[in-house]
């Protein structure tokens, strides 16, 4: 696992007292360690799913200024699901004697964690277009109209429209906050499936002992 990201150290007693015994029953660990791996990378991602946290604990929601900054033609990406980069980013790697799951990539830790983002000032051209009708037409109560906004707009910096122009604007150093949604964690209900991973693994090497 990449040493930049996001990880959780899970260090329980519960646990380790049970993953000591099933290694004393002749567990193969490796194979037990890969089994819960998954089943924790298929946790995970089910929280993104849900938008909630260990313990179903549900995020927090966009921010009413991030929610501005979307265009009102597209419906709101899913929290950490824009481009579902981190979602697919989640891993597993087993060992004899651990299962490590987590993420390598480097806005990881901050979306688990959260914290604060400094941008620096920064210089950016923005390019703009003339649309052929102003926006916000408003009408009289005959249906004519009394009121038509701007025909500036904003536009995508590739376009190639006759009435486009760029300008170059200076944005100030600004800080903001980003809310921990943790992703990574075991919950309770995580104990009792791994607890049944730890079983059927037993299980099975107990039956490999007794077997003719």
């Amino acid at each position: 696992m990449a040493t930049e990201g996001a990880r959780v150290r899970v260090d329980d007693a519960e646990f380790r007292k049970l993953f000591d015994r099933a290694a004393s029953e002749g567990v193969d660990m490796r194979a037990l360690f890969e089994d819960v791996g998954a089943y924790v990378v298929m946790s995970t991602q089910r929280r993104f799913e849900a938008e909630a946290g260990p313990g179903a604990k549900k995020w927090a929601p966009f921010a009413k200024s991030t929610l501005r900054r979307m265009s009102p033609k597209r419906k709101p990406p899913k929290l950490l699901r824009d481009r579902n980069r981190l979602y697919s980013s989640i891993v597993a790697q087993a060992t004899g004697d651990k299962a490590l799951v987590g993420t390598n990539l480097a806005y990881a830790a901050l979306h688990q964690f959260g914290g604060d983002v400094t941008q620096p000032p920064r210089t950016q051209t923005v390019a703009f277009r003339f649309a052929k009708e102003g926006a916000g037409r408003k009408f009289d109560k005959d249906g004519n109209v009394v009121r038509v906004g701007s025909k500036l707009r904003f536009a995508k910096a590739s376009t190639r429209a006759k009435s486009a122009w760029r300008k170059d604007v200076e944005y100030g150093a600004r800080t903001f906050t980003v809310p921990a949604r943790p992703y990574l964690g075991i919950d309770e209900a995580d104990k009792w499936e791994i607890l049944a991973i730890v079983a059927e693994h037993a299980k099975r090497a107990i039956g490999a002992e007794g077997a003719p």
